[in-house]
């Protein structure tokens, strides 16, 4: 359906007199509005997190506009296979039905899901990962006490609740992050993440217990 409507917009733009990035950004911004996911810049939020890592460039609220496109283009490309996958983990619900997704240029972490602020980045599937990871944050805090008091249950070496959080996040990030990509993607994206301190014991249980975990976080079912 939405294949469909966007295909009837282009025929419809492609008989205006417009420029072809004013056609492709009405076309983003279409799209965008039949998303979960509604990307949006603050140009004030921008500046505040840019001061507080002492890393503010005047003429950055073009280069991260640019960007967040480029960005909300590709994501465009996996939102709905993303969507399909965090149905399979209860208690999937987002209120209201979409998310706005503030993208900015500097952050002290890759991102945060409340209020769900995304890092720029070169690479679109590091991009993509992090977007996720928040998603998935998003998606379990009705349930966040009860996953974790089960993951300290049965894996009592978990040090605090942020790990053992990351548990429950990082599973259902990397069974969708497996379905999404292929091996050398996969591969740079899991370099990346096991290279953040505060996530790695959280990864390395992740990845030594796949099976036990999905059984935790599927009981809700």
């Amino acid at each position: 359906m939405k294949k469909m409507v966007l295909q009837k917009l282009g025929l419809l733009l492609a008989e205006r007199p417009l420029s072809f990035c004013l056609k492709k950004h009405i076309i983003l911004k279409y799209m965008e509005s039949l998303n979960l996911v509604r990307f949006t810049y603050s140009q004030i939020l921008d500046r505040v997190l840019s001061e507080l890592v002492n890393n503010f460039q005047p003429d950055q609220t073009i280069e991260v506009r640019k960007k967040m496109l480029a960005l909300a283009e590709e994501w465009n490309k996996y939102e709905s296979q993303v969507i399909e996958e965090l149905e399979k983990y209860p208690p999937y619900k987002f209120t209201p039905q979409s998310v706005k997704c503030y993208v900015v240029k500097n952050l002290p972490y890759t991102g945060i899901s409340d209020p769900l602020i995304i890092k720029i980045a070169e690479d679109f599937e590091l991009f993509i990962a992090t977007l996720i990871h928040e998603l998935v944050h998003i998606s379990i805090s009705q349930e966040e006490n009860n996953l974790v008091t089960r993951i300290r249950k049965e894996f009592p070496e978990t040090p605090d609740f942020r790990t053992q959080l990351h548990v429950v996040v990082n599973f259902i990030e990397y069974q969708i992050l497996k379905k999404l990509f292929d091996k050398e993607k996969l591969d740079k994206i899991m370099n990346r993440e096991l290279s953040l301190v505060g996530l790695k014991k959280a990864w390395e249980i992740v990845l030594t217990n796949e099976d036990k975990i999905g059984e935790i976080v599927t009981i809700l079912k």
